[in-house]
């Protein structure tokens, strides 16, 4: 089959990826809807009343617990607003997500459905903790919500890499300022990624002598400022004053070295990486054409936003997430510039191998949705319960916990639940949110067919 009888095929295609990828913004805002409140949602949720007190907190936490103003805005404003609200909001926010990664992998805005549902499969299987990532209000919030505004903040960026004649006016130069304040209070290892970016982009441009727009500059200097602000808050000392740990700071780096690298190659970091530079060695050594320099910015952002985690007490897998995105971008980036002919056989079956790799792909989901619907009813089970036993005059409330998650893209996975302590997070802020004098969990067999 010739590449013309391809591209007569590609229509079809297109349509089968519009329709699949419109299934899956919908299937997304589902999962938010059986997503219950998690762990520091809790939290988050106490005391706050108002966009006063949405205010005053973000402040407050500022000074005892660390510097991601955004976040904390943000969980706070969600946690007042409603999860009902959130959902809605957090399926918008993933769909643009979604379309600024592939403006960066392309660098093109059209919208192009195969890419799309590409990047959505990508992340579903490559993502360590993808509830967690996605779903999870307080999660969802620090990561997505923060990575969405670190690649819209880019985009100019990369339009100005591509186009030397691009500029923004006075007003959206000033603006990105604000945008790039907004960029750098997102999260530690995420800051760290993007400023070895405006690192490697304004030496590119000072070696070629290009000419520095104002937007630039203006965006550049907010996101500096708020990376000082996100990294310098009097909180982040007193929240490692309360993370104890023993034995001496060389000691700490080398097994959260350790650690990182054992992150890096179970979630399969290191492997997208590795295709990356094979990839690129290839390009530039066998195929002689000349690699883009975005694609080895993102490259090693990537391992940058790995590798900074080592100045952190933890490194949590959901922490990896700007580690994957910017490897992926690279991929497809890199993917991008190399010429791959497929063989006849694909050329010649291309539709139905397109609906047999959706099919798998929808295997994945039907086994983790089980997972979803079993937590789902049990939280409402849980909630019927503690309101009925409030309504009989019982305020000190025992129940089965922790509710049985084993699919990564269940929020809950990895998180807290309830333990067998009274006294003990997130026990004490759950019974605060229901307004019980305490909580634990008794331990119990899971007789639903949903954990069987």
């Amino acid at each position: 089959m010739t590449d013309k009888n391809l591209e007569k095929k590609m229509p079809s295609i297109t349509r089968w990826c519009r329709l699949c990828s419109l299934v899956f913004v919908l299937l997304f805002f589902i999962l938010n809807v059986l997503t219950p409140l998690t762990a520091d949602d809790y939290t988050y949720s106490l005391g706050v009343n108002s966009f006063h007190d949405v205010v005053e907190s973000t402040y407050n936490l500022y000074f005892i617990w660390g510097g991601r103003l955004v976040t904390h805005f943000t969980e706070s404003f969600w946690s007042f607003a409603g999860k009902d609200i959130f959902n809605i909001a957090n399926t918008a926010v993933y769909c643009l997500f979604v379309l600024l990664v592939q403006f960066h992998v392309m660098g093109k805005t059209k919208f192009n459905p195969i890419m799309l549902l590409t990047i959505s499969i990508f992340l579903w299987f490559f993502v360590p903790v993808w509830g967690q990532n996605f779903l999870w209000l307080v999660g969802s919030c620090t990561y997505l919500w923060t990575t969405t505004l670190i690649l819209l903040f880019l985009v100019p960026f990369r339009k100005k890499y591509d186009d030397v004649n691009y500029k923004l006016n006075l007003l959206f130069s000033v603006l990105f300022f604000f945008l790039g304040l907004l960029a750098g209070c997102g999260t530690e290892n995420a800051g760290a990624a993007v400023l070895f970016l405006l690192i490697a982009y304004f030496t590119v441009k000072i070696v070629n002598k290009n000419k520095i727009a104002l937007f630039e500059i203006l965006g550049s200097l907010g996101f500096l400022i708020g990376f000082l602000t996100l990294v310098l808050a009097p909180g982040n000392y007193v929240r490692q004053g309360l993370l104890h740990h023993w034995g001496s700071e060389s000691f700490m780096i080398l097994k959260r070295l350790v650690g990182v690298n054992l992150i890096f190659g179970k979630d399969l970091g290191f492997i997208l990486i590795a295709v990356c530079a094979i990839l690129a060695f290839d390009l530039v050594r066998n195929k002689k054409q000349k690699l883009s320099k975005f694609s080895c910015f993102y490259m090693l952002a990537a391992v940058i936003g790995a590798y900074s985690m080592l100045l952190s007490p933890s490194f949590p897998p959901r922490a990896f997430f700007i580690v994957t995105v910017f490897s992926g971008i690279a991929l497809g980036h890199i993917l991008l510039q190399i010429e791959i002919k497929l063989p006849e056989i694909i050329k010649r079956n291309i539709n139905a191998i397109v609906i047999c790799s959706l099919i798998a792909f929808s295997f994945s989901v039907l086994n983790s949705s089980r997972n979803f619907i079993g937590v789902y009813l049990e939280w409402n089970n849980r909630v019927k319960y503690i309101e009925a036993e409030k309504a009989k005059g019982n305020f000190d409330i025992e129940l089965k916990a922790p509710i049985p998650v084993w699919d990564k893209h269940v929020a809950l996975y990895g998180l807290r639940d309830i333990s067998h302590n009274k006294d003990e997070w997130p026990n004490t802020d759950i019974a605060k949110y229901f307004g019980l004098s305490s909580i634990k969990k008794i331990d119990g067999e899971w007789e639903t067919m949903w954990f069987k």
